[in-house]
């Protein structure tokens, strides 16, 4: 129903504090509803947004990505918003935002790599550096964090999946059933009580290594469309 009668979303967040406090990107604007989607606010933007993150310790923080590359915070709900980094010409498909104090955020673009910012989204790093060495390291694909090890980060790209244990300053790849450049990954996920358990998934096939990716196990999907999206319970 409305506003999302037509269109497209590409993001959506639900405060971690308030169940009913939703956001949602859809085109050049942010939704947001306090109420469980009874009512919505938005405001607009001079390009769509496409990637959205809400600070887990301040539910009046947001932070967004839109498909020029521009990085926006808000420190008022959403109300208003500033920009805080620019990639020139390069999509933001990501924005993650973890438990602080002070809050980090990484910022994932479509084939430039990641950003990282420790202060909340003031100041950021270049995290590139240390995937230039994988090829095809920056066709990005999927990301998941460890939750149970802050700074450990899974990156899915053409070249296959890549591990981070410190905050993505430097990478190591994971061995995989399928050759590195070989397929592409449209899924993946993290256990949040175990990082070593990790899933992703194909356009055909779902993968699972127990061991930190030291051995797998692979399951044929039971559809013909690919797994877009995984989640663990």
């Amino acid at each position: 129903g409305r506003p999302f009668a037509s269109g497209r979303v590409d993001a959506i967040v639900v405060d971690p504090r308030a169940k009913c406090t939703i956001a949602v990107a859809s085109g050049p604007k942010i939704y947001k509803t306090t109420d469980c989607a009874r009512s919505w606010r938005s405001s607009d933007f001079e390009a769509n947004i496409t990637a959205l993150a809400i600070d887990p310790t301040s539910s009046a923080v947001y932070y967004a990505g839109n498909v020029n590359g521009d990085l926006l915070k808000s420190s008022d709900g959403g109300a208003s918003w500033r920009a805080v980094r620019r990639i020139d010409g390069q999509r933001i498909r990501r924005v993650l935002a973890t438990g602080g104090p002070p809050t980090t955020v990484y910022a994932v673009t479509q084939s430039a790599g990641m950003l990282r910012s420790n202060d909340a989204g003031e100041t950021w790093v270049d995290l590139r550096k240390g995937m230039e060495q994988y090829e095809a390291a920056f066709d990005f694909k999927a990301i998941a964090l460890a939750p149970d090890h802050p700074g450990t980060i899974y990156f899915a790209a053409k070249y296959g999946i890549l591990r981070s244990s410190d905050q993505g300053t430097t990478w190591q790849p994971i061995s995989l059933i399928t050759a590195p450049g070989s397929v592409d990954i449209y899924s993946l996920a993290v256990n949040p009580k175990r990082s070593d358990e990790i899933s992703y998934a194909t356009a055909t096939t779902f993968y699972k290594s127990s061991d930190g990716g030291r051995s797998w196990v692979s399951k044929k999907l039971p559809t013909s469309r690919a797994a877009s999206v995984m989640l663990v319970d």
